[in-house]
């Protein structure tokens, strides 16, 4: 009988030492999401648990009202059974330690259903071709379950399903033919197996045949294109603390040429001497229960950079929706965060300060740029979604040159130009890859010559055009295989340098120009 006992309180001791194990292992300072799913007419929440917590709270928020408490619970799981069919949710859960709530990530459900007049068929956000497939995307619809992709050679008919999805985007590789023109219209489906109408039917050409290549390389022939003679001198990966530059996005050089770099994933700046030596760093990571009202100095994503006249260092972060203002040695100075009423929040991609102040910014989420003053005043909002002059499909670089706006419209492969005001002036470029087109265009920058370069993601090239928009020099590994150019996006120039980021090798290179 003792021994018994005995082994009845080491069986149970074991099952504590487990327990409290899991405890410790799993529990955080934060509730962390898990899942959310819908499943027979409810949405099922589950989470790890917070350190400390013993009640959590429900929070929801949907297209049409602000984030509201559903419920309370001491469990890791909860069941929302008040939805609606059709609408879209979006859930966080908090908990309440040592007399602050701490909030955990959030998570979106979408409820299958909906009537048939809410039920609305998809918006295109993307066409495009990367190498043998053609990349289709386009915006969520609430209710759907699935959506059927639809192909034609003909604007006029004959659009066949070529396949579907239960995301918002989809790869075609079906069968292409090098030089044709293919028209594409998506529908969504809901859990009733009901299907809206056709979307916009887009149209686009997957490559060149033969017989275009040829012709266009006897155009390209009859471009002069400038040599350009550039030199690598040095290379930088290493970041400090952080170990290696993770995505890097901007470069910029102060007075001092001191080189600051946007390292987005370590959510820090980064600050090199002239020869490339890491001297310091500045910004903190954001905590994701501070997202709404993020702390001086901390980054979500830090995208882009600007130094002003006075060596001021401003910082675009796209995911706290704010622009952040620092002293040349990384002390935080203010924050500018701009009123977004009547629009989605601001996602600041790219920015540039005039000589009196103002700041004009892309507002990639909103598909328009913006000036706007040291306190976030709008004084100009210029854009809307579309592909017409003065209008834009996630807008990203920004660069002001003798009272002319440059705008990197990337999914659209143009530039734009406008005055101060926001007045349309011109456009430059197209789809392409080759000389004087663009794959993904990225950031805009002047060179101390007065040209105009812009750096393109998907053929990872660097080109340089005149003010009117005319090319006048390419460069990329594929031309000069001394090159190490890869998925640029940042450019800057000065005192004879260029330097480029390469965000997927996490490198930003400097070379000599000349």
């Amino acid at each position: 009988m003792k021994k018994t006992l005995n082994y009845r309180f080491i069986l149970v001791s074991l099952a504590l030492i487990i327990v409290l194990g899991y405890v410790l292992l799993f529990a955080a300072d934060t509730p962390k999401l898990i899942g959310a799913f819908f499943v027979k007419g409810k949405v099922g929440l589950n989470w790890q648990p917070a350190d400390g917590a013993s009640e959590y709270s429900i929070h929801r928020k949907s297209i049409d009202e602000d984030y509201r408490v559903i419920g309370m619970t001491d469990k890791t799981h909860y069941f929302d059974l008040e939805i609606t069919p059709g609408a879209s949710y979006t859930y966080k859960v908090s908990a309440k330690i040592s007399g602050s709530a701490k909030f955990s990530d959030e998570k979106t459900v979408n409820i299958p259903g909906g009537t048939s007049e809410d039920f609305k068929a998809p918006t295109w956000s993307g066409l495009r071709v990367d190498r043998n497939k053609i990349f289709l995307n386009w915006d969520k619809i609430a209710g759907a379950m699935a959506y059927n992709v639809y192909r034609s050679t003909s604007e006029d008919g004959g659009f066949e399903v070529v396949g579907n999805a239960q995301d918002s985007k989809y790869a075609d590789n079906a069968g292409l033919e090098r030089g044709q023109t293919y028209y594409y219209a998506v529908t969504a489906l809901n859990q009733e197996f009901e299907e809206t109408e056709y979307s916009e039917i887009k149209s686009i050409k997957y490559g060149l045949s033969k017989a275009e290549m040829d012709s266009i390389t006897a155009e390209e022939n009859k471009i002069e294109l400038e040599p350009y003679k550039i030199t690598l001198l040095f290379e930088m990966k290493k970041a400090g603390s952080a170990g290696h530059l993770n995505q890097p996005a901007d470069v910029t050089v102060n007075s001092k040429g001191n080189i600051f770099i946007t390292d987005v994933l370590n959510a820090k700046i980064q600050c090199f001497d002239n020869n490339g030596n890491f001297l310091f760093s500045f910004g903190e990571k954001t905590d994701p229960a501070d997202h709404e009202d993020p702390p001086p100095g901390t980054f979500a994503l830090p995208f882009s950079l600007f130094i002003d006249k006075n060596d001021q260092i401003y910082v675009t972060d796209i995911e706290n929706h704010n622009i952040q203002l620092f002293k040349e040695d990384g002390t935080f100075i203010k924050q500018i965060r701009v009123n977004t009423e009547g629009y989605e929040e601001l996602r600041p991609n790219s920015i540039h300060v005039l000589d009196d102040g103002r700041i004009a910014i892309t507002d990639a989420g909103n598909h328009r740029f913006l000036i706007i003053d040291q306190n976030g005043k709008v004084l100009v909002s210029r854009g809307e979604r579309g592909g017409e002059d003065g209008q834009f499909n996630f807008p990203d670089g920004i660069t002001v040159v003798k009272n002319v706006i440059y705008v990197v419209d990337q999914i659209n492969s143009r530039v734009q130009k406008f005055d101060l005001d926001g007045k349309f002036v011109s456009k430059f470029g197209s789809s392409g890859q080759t000389a004087g087109t663009f794959g993904r265009p990225k950031l805009i920058k002047p060179d101390e010559e007065g040209r105009i370069w812009v750096s393109d993601g998907m053929s990872h090239m660097i080109q340089a055009f005149t003010p009117d928009g005319n090319v006048k020099t390419a460069i990329s590994s594929t031309i000069d295989e001394s090159l190490k150019i890869a998925t640029p996006r940042g450019i800057f120039f000065k005192d004879g340098r260029m330097y480029i980021v390469n965000r997927v090798p996490n490198t930003v290179s400097v070379y000599k120009i000349g």
